[in-house]
């Protein structure tokens, strides 16, 4: 399977003590979900149910190519194909995540990966915002594998 490209926000924000991003999960997560929220629409209940159970996934990753490899080809592909154009400059989703890190730059957090974690689970919370859940998960578990 070819390897899927995830962009992933929050690389702009800075570690440091004082973490004003830690106060603002909530804000942050509607902003990234709304990156989001016309993107998922492309998807069939199938590809759906698959990004939703690896939003709250242990090991999103397995889950995530297990998943893909269920499907049939014209359906895999047509998947990995618009998951891949996330990292994609010309993509809205990209456009979106680009805006929301030139907005929130100057944040501080005290940790990244606690961060990630807390914006899971306030994504997860929505119920609606799968798609960037399941995204954050597996930046999550990709960087815990590092």
């Amino acid at each position: 399977m070819r390897k899927i490209i995830l962009v992933f926000s929050i690389a702009v924000i800075s570690s440091c003590g004082s973490g004003s991003a830690d106060k603002k999960v909530p804000e942050l997560a509607n902003e990234m979900c709304d990156c989001f929220t016309t993107f998922q629409k492309r998807f069939d209940s199938e590809s759906a149910s698959l990004l939703k159970e690896v939003s709250t996934s242990s090991d999103p990753k397995t889950l995530f190519q297990e998943g893909v490899r269920k499907m049939t080809p014209e359906k895999a592909d047509f998947f990995t194909r618009q998951i891949q154009s996330l990292g994609d400059k010309s993509s809205s989703v990209y456009a979106c995540l680009s805006d929301f890190d030139k907005k929130h730059g100057k944040e501080t957090t005290k940790s990244k990966s606690e961060l990630k974690k807390k914006l899971l689970v306030e994504l997860q919370k929505r119920g609606s915002c799968f798609t960037a859940a399941a995204m954050v998960n597996l930046d999550i578990h990709r960087n815990s594998d590092q």
